[in-house]
């Protein structure tokens, strides 16, 4: 009887085990992927400037901090991988000397990010202005750059905002353009061609 009982026992954690795998494969975890389908930190640093981590998915916030001298000046820029300027901060550290902030690229037909397609690859940062040299002892005019990635996977939860229901590409420009025609009607009524 105790034999019969430890079989159906094992038999029971055997399945629970191959579900649980199943699902794992199915989520899609790669290497150095957490299950909530973000990359763990790894942290960037270049001059004054640290980013949580190298890598992001789709719909993840770039959590940014800065380690500034009095004497240091200047902007940070972010570029996306087509070169545009997608976001910048100015920073002064007699004003603030440790600065910390997030942002969040997102598809806006206004800023030109139409699809994910714009925003997926490598992004590029660039401090400018007054900071210190790499042995923190003299200020340098010199701009740092660093780089940094978006990859094509979509944090869990943020799928609606980057793909359309059928699983394609989402691209608010070509939604933007079909409101227009009829916005322009309605604000000048017979003057649109």
């Amino acid at each position: 009887m105790k034999s019969k009982t430890g079989i159906i026992v094992a038999v029971g954690v055997a399945i629970i085990i191959a579900i649980i795998v199943f699902q794992i494969n199915e989520i899609g975890f790669g290497p150095g992927i957490t299950p909530s389908g973000i990359y763990p930190d790894d942290y960037q640093t270049v001059g004054p400037l640290t980013l949580a981590k190298e890598k992001h998915v789709l719909g993840e916030n770039i959590f940014v901090w800065m380690t500034l001298h009095p004497l240091e000046t200047g902007v940070a820029s972010f570029y996306t991988p087509t070169g545009m300027l997608y976001y910048e901060r100015t920073f002064n550290g007699s004003l603030n000397p440790d600065p910390k902030f997030y942002f969040r690229p997102n598809l806006e037909w206004i800023n030109d990010m139409c699809s994910k397609d714009n925003v997926v690859g490598t992004w590029k940062v660039i401090i400018t202005g007054k900071t210190l040299t790499e042995d923190r002892k003299n200020l340098t005019m010199e701009p740092k750059e660093m780089e940094f990635q978006f990859v094509d996977r979509v944090l869990m939860g943020e799928e609606l905002k980057w793909e359309n229901e059928d699983g394609t590409n989402k691209n608010v420009c070509d939604k933007q353009a079909e409101r227009e025609e009829p916005l322009l009607e309605i604000v000048n009524p017979g003057l649109n061609p």
